[in-house]
């Protein structure tokens, strides 16, 4: 009686199987490969979470009405205060770059993480010399980087197959993103520095150029300062013809008196005649050097351009100075909210939440195909 009845339980199984494949094996096959895999094969991985935010010690330019307007509807005080957007996301986009993943693998060695021996080969990292570009890809799917802009905060959380790798690779990117800012401060102070310096430097070779012509004149002239030395010489032609007109007057006084062969007025004859002699040398003297008033005027000429050129010289170091005041008032810097922790458990992969996602794929698959194929019978009718 049992052998009677195995041919029709066979036959049973078997229309059953004819009957329910396309179920069977787009939608029961993956589920079940699935929950094989994630539960017994799926290599756990630890998660390392951090957040930071990007701020800068520039003054804040929001009108207070406006900060107020902003707690009143809701908003977050913190994105207020926090850098720029282009700051955080270009941050961001830092992280998950190649420039990242170079400085990581020649830091951390991140190939070598990926690869260890225990972990399952559908979830290690495949090429033992990946080429940067399935290194990346790996990396992405691997971390995520967020930036909230509502708060301004920047969360990073890394998954690795070691608790103490998570936590490393998740330091290392905010030490990456500090340096990456740092390198942007310089940036900015040597851009915002360097137009001013040049300035300065410009008028500190003008007063140099100024002070060689100086110098040159002097030599040339013989003359340290033509203004006093012709005020010198102009006030020495007065005091000469000063004496000489009370010589002469003193000479009429005496010629009433005394005759003019008397020694005294002999004396005074030859004290009038080398009055006149040293005020005629005085004046030849003057003639002599092409005029002591051209001079002068290159003198004056001269002392006006280096006025000028200390004037510029005081204003660009001003400016130059205004200048680094502004660097350091737009330094940009990260600020580390949360600090990378080291997991104690596996939260990856979501086993219940992989095979739900693969049945219900698998599913949705199979409905559209019979859909399709039904569609196609159809029209074939």
């Amino acid at each position: 009686m049992i052998n009677a009845e195995t041919p029709d339980t066979h036959s049973g199984m078997t229309a059953f199987l004819r009957r329910h494949a396309p179920v069977l094996i787009v939608v029961v096959l993956p589920t079940f490969l699935a929950l094989v895999y994630y539960t017994l094969i799926a290599s756990g991985q630890y998660e390392s979470e951090a957040a930071f935010v990007v701020k800068d010690s520039r003054p804040s330019t929001r009108a207070s009405g406006a900060g107020a307007a902003m707690m009143m509807g809701g908003g977050s005080p913190i994105a207020s205060g926090g850098a720029g957007l282009a700051e955080n996301f270009a941050v961001n986009t830092y992280l998950k770059s190649h420039d990242a993943v170079d400085s990581l693998q020649q830091r951390l060695n991140l190939v070598a993480m990926f690869r260890h021996p225990d972990i399952d080969i559908l979830s290690r990292l495949f090429y033992e010399h990946p080429t940067p570009e399935r290194l990346l890809w790996y990396y992405l799917n691997h971390i995520d980087v967020v930036f909230h802009e509502d708060t301004g905060v920047t969360t990073l959380d890394v998954r690795a197959f070691r608790p103490e790798e998570a936590k490393r690779i998740a330091d290392e990117l905010l030490k990456l993103g500090e340096e990456r800012i740092n390198a942007f401060n310089r940036l900015v102070a040597e851009n915002t520095i360097k137009a001013a310096d040049e300035e300065v430097t410009i008028a500190e070779n003008r007063v140099k150029d100024v002070q060689h012509r100086m110098t040159a004149f002097r030599q040339r002239s013989g003359d340290v300062d033509p203004s006093k030395s012709s005020v010198v010489g102009i006030s020495l032609i007065g005091q000469l013809e000063t004496e000489l007109a009370q010589s002469d007057t003193q000479l009429a006084q005496m010629l009433r008196n005394l005759n003019a062969s008397s020694p005294q007025v002999l004396t005074l004859k030859q004290r009038i005649k080398a009055l006149d002699e040293e005020i005629e040398a005085q004046r030849r003297l003057t003639q002599k050097t092409k005029g002591v008033y051209a001079n002068i005027a290159d003198y004056d000429e001269l002392m006006l351009d280096r006025e000028f050129a200390q004037q510029a010289y005081m204003t660009s170091a001003s400016e130059l100075e205004n200048a680094r005041a502004i660097a350091r008032q737009q330094q940009v810097y990260v600020v580390r909210v949360v600090e990378p922790n080291l997991p104690g458990m596996i939260t990856y992969p979501h086993v219940f939440r992989m095979i739900l996602a693969v049945f219900i794929g698998s599913g949705l698959t199979f409905m559209i195909g019979r859909l399709l194929i039904t569609g196609m019978r159809e029209h074939a009718i």
